[in-house]
């Protein structure tokens, strides 16, 4: 069996989720975020999800973890901070000899749902179906992280980042 954590990466919040894929189907595991106040010192939100991130590793064991990359037209306020997260989460996989993979978010679109352009609601909705929860993930950043790790479990050639 196959665990992938997936990351939906922010400074404030970190969306996680935990899959695992054996056979034909998907295992839900866990999903989370964490999540930082913004009146905490910057260096010390970058620890606490360092440390929260390298916990679910040595808790799940995982083969990979999936980090979906950010947009950068969208917040570029948000970008520097988003990116140093990306990189906090590369440093702890790496560490533990862990395979990151980075997915565009229209990628993680296309393998949970099929398309490239599919809306949030969409891809929740088939997350949760191919999850077989029964009830939505919130929040939204958690549900963006399974989805994330879904994709990974999905795609045969993504792009690696070796250690």
């Amino acid at each position: 069996m196959k665990i992938v954590i997936g990351f939906d990466s922010g400074l404030a919040n970190c969306g996680y989720g935990v899959v695992a894929r054996g056979g034909s189907g998907f295992s839900y595991l866990a999903h989370g975020n964490i999540q930082t106040d913004a009146k905490t010192p910057h260096p010390d939100r970058l620890l606490k999800i360092y440390q929260h991130v390298t916990e679910l590793i040595i808790q799940w064991n995982p083969s990979k973890i999936s980090i979906e990359s950010v947009y950068w037209n969208r917040n570029q306020k948000s970008c520097l901070p988003t990116a140093e997260v990306i990189g906090i989460l590369q440093l702890a996989a790496v560490q533990k000899n862990i395979e990151v993979v980075m997915l565009s978010p229209q990628s993680v679109k296309s393998a949970v749902t099929g398309v490239s352009n599919a809306s949030k609601t969409q891809v929740m909705k088939m997350t949760q179906k191919l999850l077989g929860m029964k009830q939505p993930v919130k929040p939204n950043h958690a549900a963006d992280a399974l989805g994330c790790a879904i994709a990974a479990l999905l795609s045969r050639n993504t792009p690696v980042i070796s250690h």
